[in-house]
């Protein structure tokens, strides 16, 4: 096997680098996160109005209590007013006086209580209408994280061939080469391994030496050369 196959595993690790990359930066995984970040706002909001909805359920109930309290006393009032129990007019008017005041503060409340009702039934809407939210990000989310899957299925698909390929092309090397190789290849990516290609380097950007030039050419293809000035493994 030629040294020139280096370039081919060469170009399989860029093909690798780029598939990685792909991978690891789906459209899909921005889009998932922008809908976790709003879900979690819904999540929050919906906690928040529940919160409330206690709030306003206790409250609704202690004024419908208090109305029922203030009703039996009026009930009890009312009553004694007709019962003849209660004889004197100074009595009377006292007690008519009071039942007038637990009337009133029955009206109040009541509509304290109708408040807290309208109020509830504001927030219960408000609730249904994030919950419906909620779930169609929830069913964005499930489909984002099925093309995702399905993404990373195919790209791992590509990287397990290039893999195969690549350690059969490596398996018929030179190991010091591809030890030279990999540890370059951190420092070059892509033009670790160039071509001489008119009378230069094709990873250095100005031309040779003469001497190193002359020394260039004066090789053999399968001899395997390093720059001198750069450093990268320049195959002829």
């Amino acid at each position: 096997m030629s040294h020139h196959d280096l370039l081919e595993v060469q170009r399989l690790d860029v093909e690798a680098d780029q598939l990685s990359h792909k991978r690891a930066v789906l459209p899909q995984r921005d889009l998932l996160a922008a809908a976790q970040v709003e879900r979690q706002r819904l999540t929050n909001e919906i906690d928040q109005l529940a919160l409330t909805q206690i709030e306003v359920a206790t409250r609704q109930k202690r004024y419908e209590d208090e109305a029922q309290i203030v009703a039996a006393k009026i009930e009890t009032d009312e009553v004694r007013l007709y019962s003849g129990e209660v004889t004197a007019l100074r009595d009377l008017q006292a007690l008519q006086e009071e039942i007038a005041s637990l009337r009133n503060r029955q009206s109040d409340l009541e509509d304290e209580a109708l408040t807290a009702m309208e109020e509830a039934e504001s927030l219960a809407s408000q609730v249904a209408a994030l919950n419906s939210e909620a779930e169609l990000i929830d069913q964005r989310s499930t489909s984002l994280n099925a093309e995702i899957e399905a993404a990373e299925s195919d790209i791992d698909a590509q990287l397990e061939t290039i893999r195969s390929n690549r350690g059969d092309l490596e398996a018929a090397l030179d190991s010091s080469l591809m030890d030279d190789y990999q540890r370059l290849r951190p420092m070059f990516g892509s033009a670790t391994v160039v071509r001489f290609e008119g009378g230069k380097c094709v990873g250095c950007p100005s031309m040779m030496p003469a001497m190193e030039v002359d020394r260039m050419k004066h090789t053999t293809d399968s001899d395997v050369l390093s720059c001198d000035e750069c450093g990268r493994i320049v195959l002829l």
